[in-house]
């Protein structure tokens, strides 16, 4: 298979459809045929579920798995049932089509490009107090552990060995999964880039229930990334 399209999704019914819509018609247009669209629910209570199976009874490609709730269990679980060459993670509220694109040329030549919303040429459209949250997060990334790109969270597209190779080694299941998987992809050596993209909110953002969880988060990463040696593993 071509291309997979990771979806994670809690309660995305007002968003679900115009989203699925969205791609469907961006993939038709470029003539890709070879492709899966992984719905995952991670705790839905509304009629998301609903929603996309009525939009896989039109196309078989649009399919749904599911996880227990939680950003990083989707994501996981998401990119565990991928079965494309190449693998995009978007999200329900956020996506750039752009990326899509990317797997026609080989991403450049990189293993796993990142859509950054703090690169040049990205333009952030949220609240200040979301940007300046992302941006010391960031600083406290590279400070601390290294990291060279400019944003972990959101949106990418990667070779399926990025997957095979860095999956097995994650072990959080929270919101710093996204963080981890990045990080650790570094670490083994697999080549990365940045991405600019363009972020317009269209729902109010659910981070306020996350940030209670930072420190533990913090915690674990560190945990993880401090406690494995990764130098004999580097491709």
């Amino acid at each position: 298979m071509f291309l997979s399209i990771i979806l994670p999704a809690r309660n995305e019914e007002f968003l679900i459809r115009d989203t699925l819509k969205d791609i469907t018609s961006f993939l038709s247009k470029r003539k890709i045929n070879d492709y899966e669209i992984l719905v995952v629910l991670n705790g839905c209570t509304d009629g998301t579920e609903g929603i996309v199976r009525e939009l896989n009874k039109k196309n078989s490609r649009i399919k749904i798995l599911k996880s227990d709730p939680g950003y990083g269990l989707a994501l996981r679980k998401g990119l565990e049932g991928s079965r494309g060459r190449y693998v995009v993670v978007f999200n329900v509220d956020f996506y750039d089509l752009k990326m899509i694109d990317l797997a026609s040329i080989d991403l450049y030549g990189k293993d796993l490009i990142i859509g950054s919303k703090m690169t040049h040429w990205s333009a952030d459209k949220r609240p200040l107090l979301r940007r300046t949250i992302s941006y010391l997060f960031n600083l406290y990334l590279r400070l601390f552990y290294g990291f060279k790109g400019s944003d972990t969270h959101g949106i990418k597209i990667m070779k399926r060995e990025v997957v095979k190779k860095v999956l097995p080694k994650c072990v959080t299941d929270s919101g710093i999964f996204d963080t981890e998987f990045v990080l650790i992809a570094q670490y083994l050596g697999f080549k990365f880039a940045d991405f600019p993209v363009e972020i317009v909110e269209k729902r109010p953002p659910r981070f306020s229930k996350r940030m209670l969880k930072t420190p533990s988060d913090l915690f674990n990463l560190h945990r993880v990334l401090i406690g494995n040696d990764f130098k004999n593993e580097i491709k």
